[in-house]
């Protein structure tokens, strides 16, 4: 029972002299409150807008409303066209692009056929945080025509087939040590 007296005491002492000093309890309450605000409004993790390209071999109403669906995901930003896989994977070289979709002149055949995938997804694989987004597209609902749940994409990584994440953060800690 003495002991909690003691407490009391202690924290009544505390109070009394932060009424006193303004500055301490301006450090007190607005620091953690600018740290929530920062914390939690400034730092984000949700990946946008990623530059992608389409090469859209079918030109139908189906591939049209998939790259239409690819947009309203806003995980993509479509800023280039192509016409084969070659020139998707040649903007990938050049770094124009960082995902690309292939969709082949047979995209409508295979959406109902439940055995084989309808489109490609081309992602360069040297960021695993683009690689494990660009993942996440492989769970868009099927189209109503897919006979099966199986995901509508396949995925090609490049640039990093194993998936491992040092190839990444290796280099960038190269440049964190340089410049300590």
């Amino acid at each position: 029972m003495n002991a909690l007296r003691r407490i009391f005491a202690l924290a009544a002492k505390e109070v009394r002299q932060l009424r006193r000093d303004r500055l301490t309890i301006g450090m007190v309450i607005g620091i953690p409150l600018i740290q929530i605000l920062l914390f939690g409004f400034a730092i984000n993790t949700d990946v946008r807008d990623l530059r992608a390209a389409v090469a859209d071999q079918a030109q139908s109403a189906a591939s049209r409303a998939l790259i239409a669906d690819l947009r309203a995901t806003q995980v993509l930003a479509i800023d280039f066209q192509a016409a084969t896989a070659e020139e998707l994977v040649d903007l990938m070289r050049r770094g124009q692009i960082v995902v690309g979709v292939f969709i082949p002149p047979d995209f409508e055949r295979r959406v109902s056929d439940p055995e084989r995938r309808a489109a490609q997804l081309l992602v360069d694989g040297s960021d695993p945080t683009i690689l494990s987004v660009a993942g996440q597209l492989l769970d868009m609902p099927p189209p109503e025509e897919r006979a099966s749940d199986d995901s509508l994409f396949e995925l090609r990584n490049y640039y990093n087939p194993e998936r491992r994440s040092s190839v990444q953060i290796v280099p960038g800690l190269i440049g964190v040590i340089l410049t300590m």
